[in-house]
């Protein structure tokens, strides 16, 4: 892929998508209020792969607690996003603590909150259900990473010890010519987890946990790079033979059902498209809110 042209694409997602995406609504200069007379906090969340933002606002609706309700707005990308909280029509970035913590060593004017009940969300690979050997394949190789500290290691490089205001390190992914290479689709747009660089090149964690599952599979691997909203339709119509990076709830309750939202109990795949499978988990962060000062 030339990641030159995907940061050029990127940057032009980055300035158009406040305007396309997710911009809707008034300015929260003054509190609005739901038709039950409760505080209404506008919330940003990255576009999920199948669950709608209408479903998702409506469980919340049905579900919801307290004397706050929250309306989410979905954006297909970060940079849309932090525009939406800097012009004031969101309250809150709903993110995950690495992310968070990379975005506000960058700006001073956004702060870190903590999210009730400190949800977590694991991150998984998402495969089509008819590639069994594939998605096999995948487990067993997450498995191995786990039992040797490859993982541990990776995400103590990317994402722990790395020095405030400093970039990921660029990754080389494997590639042979002739190779039919592993095709993965991944936002670039969630540092330091993914990373599109300046200068065009891949970085961060989910990258180099990409270019050591190429090594041990012994396959070329190719970067599709997509919108977060388009990643289930990437692999649906067979652009992409994995989805990468896909989330659930990490499971607190019993019943299939976990906690991804203050007051909103949904089952653990609702946000799974129908013919998708899901590997085993390979990273799991905290959900929090990046407010402004």
């Amino acid at each position: 892929m030339n990641w030159k042209k995907a940061a050029a694409i990127l940057l032009g997602c980055a300035l158009a998508g406040a305007v396309l995406v997710g911009c809707g609504g008034q300015p929260v200069s003054q509190k609005d209020t739901n038709q039950d007379g409760k505080n209404l906090v506008k919330v940003g969340l990255l576009t999920r792969q199948n669950l709608s933002e209408d479903k998702l606002n409506a469980l919340l609706k049905e579900k919801g607690s307290s004397d706050q309700a929250m309306l989410f707005t979905y954006y297909d990308n970060l940079s849309a996003m932090q525009m939406g909280l800097e012009s004031g029509k969101i309250e809150s970035m709903r993110i995950y603590k690495s992310v968070a913590k990379y975005l506000t060593e960058r700006n001073n004017n956004m702060a870190v909150k903590d999210v009730a009940d400190k949800p977590m969300d694991e991150f998984c690979f998402g495969v089509r259900k008819e590639d069994d050997k594939l998605k096999a394949d995948l487990d067993r190789v997450i498995a191995d990473m786990k039992a040797d500290g490859t993982l541990d290691k990776l995400a103590k490089e990317y994402i722990t010890d790395l020095k405030p205001g400093a970039e990921p390190p660029a990754v080389t992914l494997p590639f042979q010519p002739g190779d039919v290479p592993l095709r993965i689709a991944v936002t670039g747009d969630l540092p330091p987890l993914d990373l599109v660089k300046a200068d065009g090149s891949a970085a961060g964690f989910n990258t180099a946990i990409l270019a050591e599952i190429g090594k041990r599979l012994k396959c070329s691997i190719e970067v599709v790079q997509v919108a977060s909203g388009g990643r289930a339709a990437t692999l649906t119509s067979k652009k992409a033979d994995v989805v990468f990076w896909t989330v659930v709830p990490l499971e607190k309750k019993t019943n299939n059902e976990a906690v991804g939202i203050k007051g909103l109990f949904m089952p653990r795949d609702a946000d799974v498209p129908d013919g998708m499978a899901l590997t085993e988990s390979y990273f799991k962060d905290e959900v929090v809110d990046v407010v402004k000062k």
